[in-house]
C-alpha cells in the first residue's frame, strides 16, 4: 500500500491546491497539510507534505527551485521521486517547517490542468 493510499486526505489536499492555475509555495502545501489534518508532529507534516508534492508533480505541476530568479540553470531532477528527494534533502537543512520562499514553488498551469483532465 502506498503512502497516498494510507492517507486519503492527500488527494483531497492536492485537489484543493490544484483547483485553479497558480504558483504554490512549499510553505503553503505544508501549511494546508498541518491545518487541514490538525497535525502537530513535524515529521508527520513533512511526510504527508511530500506525498502531496509527489501527487502534484504526477499531475503535471512544475517545480521551480530558483523561486523565479532567472539564472539560466535547469533542474537536473526530472521525475517526481527525484524532485521529492531533493526537497527532502533541502528540508532537512531547515530548522523547522518551511516558510515563505524556502526551497521551491510549484506552478500549476492551465495546460497542465487540461492535460490532467484528459
Amino acid at each position: 500500500m502506498s503512502d497516498t493510499e494510507m492517507h486519503p486526505e492527500v488527494e483531497k489536499i492536492t485537489n484543493i491546491l490544484l483547483s485553479i492555475p497558480d504558483e504554490i509555495g512549499l510553505d503553503e502545501v505544508c501549511s494546508d497539510v498541518q491545518d487541514d489534518l490538525h497535525i502537530s508532529d513535524e515529521d508527520e507534516i513533512k511526510r504527508i507534505t511530500l506525498d502531496v508534492v509527489r501527487e502534484m508533480l504526477r499531475r503535471g505541476a512544475r517545480v521551480d527551485f530558483d523561486c523565479g530568479v532567472p539564472t539560466g540553470r535547469h533542474n537536473p531532477e526530472k521525475t517526481p521521486d527525484e524532485i521529492v528527494a531533493r526537497i527532502d534533502r533541502e528540508w532537512a537543512e531547515l530548522e523547522g517547517l518551511p516558510t515563505i520562499g524556502d526551497i521551491c514553488v510549484f506552478v500549476w498551469t492551465p495546460d497542465a490542468m487540461e492535460a490532467f483532465k484528459k
